[in-house]
């Protein structure tokens, strides 16, 4: 009996998803909405009120948003502006875009915060990079911070 509860026990332990499995499912989740522009799925990925710097036209100060409300403006705009574009493209159903990451990388600075960095593209020669900083709350892992940027591969002129 105490041989099968321990193998039981250690069955358990082993089937607990690493937490780089925990991240990668999160950001998986997170792509999926944000391609499918599914507002409550892609919410849930957040903290309440995260931080992010945006590189797109939605943001174009450059300034960072890190209340619940800016955070909520802006992707609600992002996400107007991508349905509209996938529009003009004849896409009228999900997924409205497809957003596949290039080099994905996942750091542990600690076993509770996890950066996660990858880029996109190139397209129309511009270089997406993209890095995420994640907490493991009570919930879960979460996406707390997101720097957007895009480098432009053309020389100046």
């Amino acid at each position: 009996m105490r041989v099968s509860i321990c193998l039981l026990l250690a069955g358990c332990l082993y089937a607990q998803p690493t937490p780089e499995a925990q991240v990668r499912h999160l950001m998986a989740d997170f792509l999926t909405a944000f391609n499918n522009l599914d507002w409550q799925t892609f919410r849930q990925c957040w903290v309440a009120s995260p931080v992010v710097f945006f590189p797109s036209v939605v943001q174009p100060t450059g300034k960072r948003t890190e209340d619940a409300a800016a955070f909520e403006d802006v992707w609600h705009r992002q996400f107007e502006l991508i349905r509209n574009n996938a529009a003009g493209r004849g896409v009228t159903k999900a997924p409205f875009q497809d957003i596949q990451p290039k080099d994905l990388r996942i750091d542990f600075p600690s076993p509770s915060i996890a950066v996660v960095t990858f880029h996109l593209g190139p397209t129309n020669n511009v270089l997406g990079r993209r890095m995420f900083v994640l907490a493991k709350t009570e919930a879960g892992w979460k996406i707390t911070h997101l720097h957007a940027s895009n480098l432009s591969l053309s020389p100046p002129n």
